[in-house]
Protein backbone atom coordinates (compact mmCIF):
# COMPACT_ATOMS: atom_id res chain seq x y z
CA UNK A 1 0.00 0.00 0.00
CA UNK A 2 1.43 3.26 -0.93
CA UNK A 3 0.68 6.70 -0.07
CA UNK A 4 0.77 8.47 -3.60
CA UNK A 5 -0.55 11.10 -5.36
CA UNK A 6 -4.12 10.58 -7.10
CA UNK A 7 -4.50 12.69 -10.44
CA UNK A 8 -7.86 12.14 -11.93
CA UNK A 9 -8.02 12.63 -15.49
CA UNK A 10 -11.43 14.51 -16.12
CA UNK A 11 -13.51 14.23 -19.93
CA UNK A 12 -14.65 17.71 -21.18
CA UNK A 13 -15.06 20.20 -18.09
CA UNK A 14 -17.35 18.91 -15.62
CA UNK A 15 -15.76 18.87 -12.17
CA UNK A 16 -17.48 16.26 -10.69
CA UNK A 17 -16.88 12.43 -11.05
CA UNK A 18 -19.08 9.47 -9.42
CA UNK A 19 -18.78 5.65 -8.99
CA UNK A 20 -19.83 2.84 -6.74
CA UNK A 21 -18.25 0.25 -6.08
CA UNK A 22 -18.31 -3.69 -4.70
CA UNK A 23 -15.30 -4.16 -2.68
CA UNK A 24 -13.62 -1.39 -2.73
CA UNK A 25 -10.31 -1.48 -1.24
CA UNK A 26 -7.75 1.06 -2.24
CA UNK A 27 -4.12 2.27 -1.39
CA UNK A 28 -2.89 5.33 0.94
CA UNK A 29 -2.91 8.24 -1.39
CA UNK A 30 -4.34 11.47 -1.74
CA UNK A 31 -5.39 13.92 -4.31
CA UNK A 32 -6.46 17.45 -5.01
CA UNK A 33 -9.72 17.47 -5.29
CA UNK A 34 -12.64 16.81 -2.05
CA UNK A 35 -14.39 13.73 -1.23
CA UNK A 36 -17.61 12.26 0.06
CA UNK A 37 -17.53 8.26 0.62
CA UNK A 38 -21.23 6.80 1.76
CA UNK A 39 -21.59 3.11 2.66
CA UNK A 40 -24.70 1.86 0.28
CA UNK A 41 -24.23 -1.58 1.74
CA UNK A 42 -22.52 -3.73 4.09
CA UNK A 43 -19.53 -1.52 5.92
CA UNK A 44 -15.76 -0.07 5.09
CA UNK A 45 -13.04 1.18 7.17
CA UNK A 46 -11.67 4.48 6.04
CA UNK A 47 -8.23 5.71 7.35
CA UNK A 48 -8.06 9.14 7.32
CA UNK A 49 -4.37 10.77 8.26
CA UNK A 50 -3.98 9.40 12.03
CA UNK A 51 -7.47 7.91 12.49
CA UNK A 52 -9.82 4.98 11.21
CA UNK A 53 -13.34 5.29 10.84
CA UNK A 54 -15.82 2.15 10.87
CA UNK A 55 -18.65 3.14 8.27
CA UNK A 56 -21.85 0.84 8.21
CA UNK A 57 -24.56 1.15 6.00
CA UNK A 58 -25.54 4.85 5.48
CA UNK A 59 -22.87 6.45 6.80
CA UNK A 60 -20.99 9.20 5.25
CA UNK A 61 -17.19 10.68 5.76
CA UNK A 62 -15.69 13.88 3.77
CA UNK A 63 -12.26 14.14 3.08
CA UNK A 64 -11.09 17.52 2.31
CA UNK A 65 -8.49 17.53 -0.53
CA UNK A 66 -4.71 16.72 -0.29
CA UNK A 67 -5.54 14.75 2.94
CA UNK A 68 -4.28 11.35 2.93
CA UNK A 69 -6.67 8.05 3.14
CA UNK A 70 -7.13 4.65 2.09
CA UNK A 71 -10.26 2.64 2.27
CA UNK A 72 -10.89 -1.18 2.79
CA UNK A 73 -14.31 -2.38 2.46
CA UNK A 74 -16.23 -5.69 3.28
CA UNK A 75 -16.49 -8.24 0.55
CA UNK A 76 -20.31 -7.74 -0.34
CA UNK A 77 -20.13 -3.93 0.31
CA UNK A 78 -21.19 -1.38 -2.16
CA UNK A 79 -19.78 2.05 -1.50
CA UNK A 80 -20.26 4.96 -3.42
CA UNK A 81 -18.03 7.68 -3.32
CA UNK A 82 -17.78 11.39 -5.52
CA UNK A 83 -14.89 13.53 -5.88
CA UNK A 84 -15.08 17.16 -6.95
CA UNK A 85 -13.17 19.70 -7.38
CA UNK A 86 -12.20 21.66 -4.24
CA UNK A 87 -12.84 25.13 -5.82
CA UNK A 88 -16.53 24.34 -5.80
CA UNK A 89 -16.35 24.54 -1.59
CA UNK A 90 -13.32 27.22 -1.26
CA UNK A 91 -15.86 29.37 0.07
CA UNK A 92 -17.11 27.04 2.82
CA UNK A 93 -13.54 25.22 3.59
CA UNK A 94 -11.13 28.16 3.53
CA UNK A 95 -13.00 29.53 6.44
CA UNK A 96 -13.96 26.31 8.46
CA UNK A 97 -13.33 22.82 8.99
CA UNK A 98 -15.33 20.00 10.34
CA UNK A 99 -14.68 18.79 13.77
CA UNK A 100 -15.36 15.09 12.51
CA UNK A 101 -14.82 13.96 9.31
CA UNK A 102 -17.30 11.14 9.79
CA UNK A 103 -20.75 12.88 9.49
CA UNK A 104 -23.67 12.51 12.14
CA UNK A 105 -26.06 11.82 9.28
CA UNK A 106 -26.87 10.68 5.70
CA UNK A 107 -28.66 13.89 4.00
CA UNK A 108 -29.49 11.68 1.74
CA UNK A 109 -26.36 11.71 0.03
CA UNK A 110 -26.65 8.54 -2.10
CA UNK A 111 -29.93 10.45 -3.72
CA UNK A 112 -27.82 13.01 -4.63
CA UNK A 113 -24.86 10.92 -5.98
CA UNK A 114 -27.79 9.63 -7.98
CA UNK A 115 -28.89 12.67 -9.22
CA UNK A 116 -24.85 13.57 -10.01
CA UNK A 117 -24.70 10.27 -11.77
CA UNK A 118 -28.01 10.83 -13.97
CA UNK A 119 -26.62 14.33 -15.29
CA UNK A 120 -23.05 13.00 -16.45
CA UNK A 121 -24.56 9.96 -18.07
CA UNK A 122 -27.26 11.75 -19.78
CA UNK A 123 -25.39 14.99 -20.36
CA UNK A 124 -28.40 17.09 -21.03
CA UNK A 125 -27.47 21.07 -21.70
CA UNK A 126 -25.42 22.61 -19.00
CA UNK A 127 -25.09 19.55 -16.94
CA UNK A 128 -21.56 20.50 -15.58
CA UNK A 129 -23.05 23.34 -14.16
CA UNK A 130 -26.21 21.21 -12.59
CA UNK A 131 -23.33 19.02 -11.03
CA UNK A 132 -21.28 21.56 -9.45
CA UNK A 133 -24.82 22.98 -8.10
CA UNK A 134 -25.82 19.95 -6.83
CA UNK A 135 -22.52 19.24 -4.74
CA UNK A 136 -22.41 22.94 -3.20
CA UNK A 137 -26.09 22.65 -2.44
CA UNK A 138 -25.07 19.70 -0.81
CA UNK A 139 -21.75 20.80 1.18
CA UNK A 140 -23.57 24.05 2.56
CA UNK A 141 -26.45 21.87 4.22
CA UNK A 142 -22.94 19.23 5.59
CA UNK A 143 -21.57 22.84 7.06
CA UNK A 144 -24.28 24.00 8.36
CA UNK A 145 -25.73 21.37 10.85
CA UNK A 146 -22.52 19.40 11.38
CA UNK A 147 -19.91 21.20 14.24
CA UNK A 148 -17.36 23.29 12.89
CA UNK A 149 -14.26 24.91 13.96
CA UNK A 150 -12.83 27.99 12.04
CA UNK A 151 -10.04 26.99 9.11
CA UNK A 152 -7.10 29.24 10.67
CA UNK A 153 -4.35 30.32 8.25
CA UNK A 154 -1.82 27.55 9.43
CA UNK A 155 -0.04 25.60 7.23
CA UNK A 156 -0.67 22.05 6.50
CA UNK A 157 0.58 19.89 9.57
CA UNK A 158 4.46 19.36 9.23
CA UNK A 159 4.57 15.46 9.40
CA UNK A 160 2.21 14.98 6.78
CA UNK A 161 3.97 17.38 4.38
CA UNK A 162 7.23 15.72 5.26
CA UNK A 163 5.52 12.54 4.31
CA UNK A 164 4.65 13.65 1.27
CA UNK A 165 7.79 14.96 0.22
CA UNK A 166 9.30 11.54 1.75
CA UNK A 167 7.49 9.25 -1.28
CA UNK A 168 9.18 11.37 -3.95
CA UNK A 169 12.42 10.90 -2.44
CA UNK A 170 12.01 6.85 -1.92
CA UNK A 171 10.71 6.79 -5.34
CA UNK A 172 14.27 8.86 -6.35
CA UNK A 173 16.69 6.87 -4.36
CA UNK A 174 14.96 3.73 -3.94
CA UNK A 175 17.73 1.70 -4.53
CA UNK A 176 19.51 2.89 -1.57
CA UNK A 177 17.42 4.72 1.02
CA UNK A 178 17.49 3.22 4.56
CA UNK A 179 15.20 3.55 6.97
CA UNK A 180 17.70 5.58 8.90
CA UNK A 181 17.87 7.87 6.44
CA UNK A 182 13.96 8.26 5.91
CA UNK A 183 13.83 8.84 9.82
CA UNK A 184 16.46 11.56 9.71
CA UNK A 185 14.47 13.37 6.39
CA UNK A 186 11.52 13.25 8.72
CA UNK A 187 12.94 14.69 10.89
CA UNK A 188 11.68 12.02 13.79
CA UNK A 189 13.63 9.22 16.33
CA UNK A 190 13.70 5.67 14.47
CA UNK A 191 11.26 4.69 17.22
CA UNK A 192 8.55 7.39 16.39
CA UNK A 193 9.53 7.18 12.88
CA UNK A 194 8.31 3.51 12.57
CA UNK A 195 5.10 4.08 14.37
CA UNK A 196 3.94 6.87 12.46
CA UNK A 197 5.13 5.39 8.61
CA UNK A 198 2.98 2.57 9.88
CA UNK A 199 -0.10 4.18 11.18
CA UNK A 200 0.06 6.35 8.06
CA UNK A 201 0.34 4.45 5.74
CA UNK A 202 -0.73 0.94 7.01
CA UNK A 203 2.70 -1.49 6.47
CA UNK A 204 5.83 -1.10 7.73
CA UNK A 205 8.39 1.23 5.69
CA UNK A 206 10.67 -2.21 5.38
CA UNK A 207 7.51 -3.44 3.05
CA UNK A 208 7.16 0.07 1.54
CA UNK A 209 10.80 0.50 0.70
CA UNK A 210 10.40 -3.48 -0.88
CA UNK A 211 7.27 -2.55 -2.80
CA UNK A 212 8.56 0.01 -4.45
CA UNK A 213 11.46 -1.58 -5.28
CA UNK A 214 9.76 -4.80 -6.68
CA UNK A 215 7.41 -2.32 -8.86
CA UNK A 216 10.61 -1.31 -10.68
CA UNK A 217 12.37 -4.54 -10.37
CA UNK A 218 8.75 -6.25 -12.30
CA UNK A 219 9.18 -3.49 -14.86
CA UNK A 220 12.53 -4.36 -15.81
CA UNK A 221 11.71 -7.92 -15.88
CA UNK A 222 8.80 -7.51 -18.32
CA UNK A 223 11.22 -4.88 -20.32
CA UNK A 224 12.45 -6.72 -23.71
CA UNK A 225 14.92 -4.07 -24.42
CA UNK A 226 16.79 -4.36 -21.36
CA UNK A 227 17.79 -8.37 -21.55
CA UNK A 228 18.68 -8.21 -17.55
CA UNK A 229 18.96 -11.33 -15.80
CA UNK A 230 16.94 -11.66 -12.37
CA UNK A 231 20.63 -11.20 -10.16
CA UNK A 232 20.85 -8.10 -12.49
CA UNK A 233 17.61 -6.45 -11.70
CA UNK A 234 17.97 -7.88 -8.17
CA UNK A 235 21.11 -5.55 -7.96
CA UNK A 236 20.00 -2.71 -9.57
CA UNK A 237 16.64 -2.30 -7.17
CA UNK A 238 18.43 -2.60 -3.85
CA UNK A 239 18.05 -5.77 -3.35
CA UNK A 240 21.52 -6.96 -1.32
CA UNK A 241 21.13 -10.91 -2.38
CA UNK A 242 19.56 -13.00 -4.96
CA UNK A 243 17.81 -14.92 -2.22
CA UNK A 244 16.11 -11.81 -0.79
CA UNK A 245 15.17 -10.96 -3.99
CA UNK A 246 13.62 -14.08 -4.20
CA UNK A 247 11.83 -13.97 -0.84
CA UNK A 248 10.31 -10.70 -1.37
CA UNK A 249 8.70 -11.35 -4.45
CA UNK A 250 7.22 -14.80 -3.61
CA UNK A 251 6.25 -13.05 -0.58
CA UNK A 252 4.50 -9.92 -2.74
CA UNK A 253 3.18 -11.10 -5.97
CA UNK A 254 2.63 -14.91 -4.92
CA UNK A 255 5.02 -16.44 -7.59
CA UNK A 256 8.99 -16.45 -8.46
CA UNK A 257 10.21 -13.95 -11.06
CA UNK A 258 11.25 -16.49 -13.34
CA UNK A 259 7.41 -17.63 -12.89
CA UNK A 260 6.37 -13.75 -13.82
CA UNK A 261 3.97 -13.44 -17.16
CA UNK A 262 4.62 -11.08 -19.37
CA UNK A 263 1.69 -9.33 -18.95
CA UNK A 264 1.37 -9.44 -15.18
CA UNK A 265 -0.27 -5.86 -14.00
CA UNK A 266 0.68 -5.69 -10.22
CA UNK A 267 -2.14 -4.62 -7.37
CA UNK A 268 0.45 -1.99 -6.31
CA UNK A 269 1.21 0.98 -7.94
CA UNK A 270 4.51 2.61 -6.94
CA UNK A 271 3.91 6.26 -8.45
CA UNK A 272 5.25 8.99 -6.67
CA UNK A 273 5.79 11.60 -9.49
CA UNK A 274 2.67 13.88 -9.28
CA UNK A 275 2.66 13.92 -13.23
CA UNK A 276 1.92 10.50 -13.13
CA UNK A 277 -1.64 9.28 -13.46
CA UNK A 278 -2.50 7.23 -10.10
CA UNK A 279 -5.04 5.00 -9.77
CA UNK A 280 -5.27 3.69 -6.11
CA UNK A 281 -7.79 1.23 -6.74
CA UNK A 282 -7.04 -2.45 -6.78
CA UNK A 283 -8.05 -4.21 -9.03
CA UNK A 284 -10.33 -6.75 -6.43
CA UNK A 285 -12.54 -3.63 -6.45
CA UNK A 286 -15.45 -3.99 -8.83
CA UNK A 287 -16.62 -0.67 -10.49
CA UNK A 288 -20.50 -1.17 -10.84
CA UNK A 289 -21.91 0.08 -13.87
CA UNK A 290 -25.68 0.11 -12.83
CA UNK A 291 -27.02 3.48 -11.36
CA UNK A 292 -28.06 4.18 -7.80
CA UNK A 293 -31.57 3.78 -7.45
Amino acid sequence: MLANFEKRAYNGTERVWTGRYRNLHNLPHWHLENELICVEQGQATVSHNHQEYLLTEGDAIFLGSGEIHYIKSDPDSITAITLFDAALTASLTNCCQLCCAKLSTDYDILHVFSQIQEELQQRRPFFEQQTCLLILQLMIRIFREEATVPMTAQPEHSSISNYKNLLAEIEKDYCYITFSDAASFMGLSEPYFSRFFRKISGMTFSRYLNTVRLGHAIAMLQDPTLKLSVTEVASRCGFDTIRHFNRVFRDITGMTPRELPQNYVPDFKPICRIEDAFNPTLQSSELLTQPLE
